[in-house]
């Protein structure tokens, strides 16, 4: 499916609901037992957002997804591509050809960005409505190159700005480091509500570069000043949302040997942007003293020192 670009973002919804409704993604958000609790943060004037969202626990069980349909009990594992890099040997779940083979319920929408082929494909896991995965057809690492914020402000303005591009380095909440993708969302965010001027007060690290005449080289400049301080360590999360008019590049530095325990795996772009999602039993109790203390310490645990 190539879907004229003025017409993008209204097939994109529509994919996602017919893949809701076809049994695609683990809850219809209509049925999804999710409770949110809002707090708000007088220091950054941000509304933090905690949800509890249970449906994604199902997420790592293969047995229950093959009975559903999501995963393909009868695969082939034989001509699934798997990264050498990879240390549990699994394929990989962003390669098309595993998709064809591995998920033949889901949907992709292909589509060019800055010169490069991509898919996007509901994420059966979802964490906002209209929730996808945006995964480039070839098999390119996750790494940071100034293609990457080209590709997230082309899909922003092809979107009409309806849809909000998040990119996660590697070790910066990607949990497929070997295989270049972004999440899209039609939510808004609650790091967007941030006024002009304030970043400082954000609990994460928090830089925002308005998209003007120049493109977008003043922010791929800002992202690898961060990463050429130390390429071992230094990551960042980068969020594209704004308006069309006025796109704004939110890039949050990030350090791999910083992290915060109360969030299962790698904090993530959603996380750093205010909206943290628990799912995991273990996990209740976190949820349920959601407070803007409990916010602040999840983000500031994960900002390195920037001096």
């Amino acid at each position: 499916m190539s879907p004229e670009s003025g017409r993008l973002a209204r097939f994109l919804v529509d994919t996602w609901e017919r893949q809701a409704a076809e049994g695609f993604l683990l809850v219809h958000p209509d049925e999804a037992a999710i409770e949110e609790r809002i707090v708000h943060d007088e220091a950054s004037m941000v509304d933090f957002r905690f949800r509890w969202m249970p449906h994604r626990e199902l997420r790592t069980d293969v047995a229950e997804l093959e009975r559903r349909g999501i995963i393909n009990p009868d695969r082939d594992e034989s001509v699934l591509y798997r990264d050498p890099r990879d240390p549990n040997g699994r394929q990989c779940f962003l390669c098309i050809r595993n998709i064809t083979e591995c998920n033949p319920m889901e949907e992709l929408v292909f589509i060019e960005l800055a010169g490069r082929a991509y898919a996007a494909g509901a994420n059966f896991a979802w964490i906002e409505r209209n929730h996808y995965t945006v995964m480039a057809t070839e098999h390119l690492d996750q790494d940071f190159t100034p293609h990457v914020i080209d590709a997230m402000l082309e899909f922003f303005l092809r979107t009409g700005g309806e849809f909000r591009v998040l990119y996660n380095g590697s070790s910066a909440g990607a949990t497929i480091p070997w295989h270049l993708h972004f999440q899209i969302t039609t939510e808004r965010l609650p790091v967007e509500m941030l006024p002009p001027g304030r970043e400082a007060m954000y609990p994460a690290a928090l830089q925002r570069i308005e998209i003007d005449g120049h493109g977008t080289d003043e922010a791929v400049e800002a992202v690898n000043e961060w990463i050429d301080r130390d390429p071992e360590h230094h990551r960042v999360n980068v969020l594209v949302a704004g308006t069309v008019e006025r796109p704004l590049v939110h890039i949050f530095a990030r350090d791999t040997r910083l992290s915060h325990a109360a969030v299962k795996g790698l904090m993530g772009g959603f996380e750093v942007c205010g909206d943290l999602v628990y799912s995991e039993p273990d996990k209740r109790d976190v949820f349920e003293d959601a407070s803007v203390a409990v916010a602040r310490q999840a983000l500031e645990e994960v900002r390195p020192r920037l001096a």
